[in-house]
């Protein structure tokens, strides 16, 4: 587990994109809890910290394919895969993320899906 911010430097509700490790995380708050997944959308690799966070999920900004980032599951087309999920900690006033096992983000689908 990486430090990667202190829990004050982010509101509940927000979300916001970190590096750890050279792997692109989006952090989110939501109810005091937080989740660390993967920052591109498996759609377009569209970077999803320029969507929108409503509740616990995460829409992005290109097509408006909606991720739950409690799991990363897929909740609305264009999307069909999820989105890579890590582990997240609250220690000594710091939010530690775990990137182990990160996976590089499929590459784009476009055109008739086979």
């Amino acid at each position: 587990m990486k430090p990667v911010i202190s829990i004050a430097a982010l509101d509940d509700g927000k979300m916001m994109a970190c590096k750890v490790d050279d792997v692109d995380v989006l952090l989110c708050r939501v109810e005091g809890q937080f989740y660390a997944m993967a920052n591109r959308c498996s759609h377009a690799r569209q970077a999803l910290d320029g969507g929108r966070l409503r509740g616990h999920e995460v829409i992005c900004p290109l097509h408006s394919a909606r991720f739950d980032i409690r799991d990363g599951r897929c909740l609305a087309a264009p999307a069909t895969q999820p989105i890579q999920t890590f582990p997240v900690k609250v220690e000594g006033g710091k939010v530690m993320v775990s990137v182990e096992g990160a996976q590089q983000p499929p590459r784009p689908r476009f055109g008739p899906l086979n």
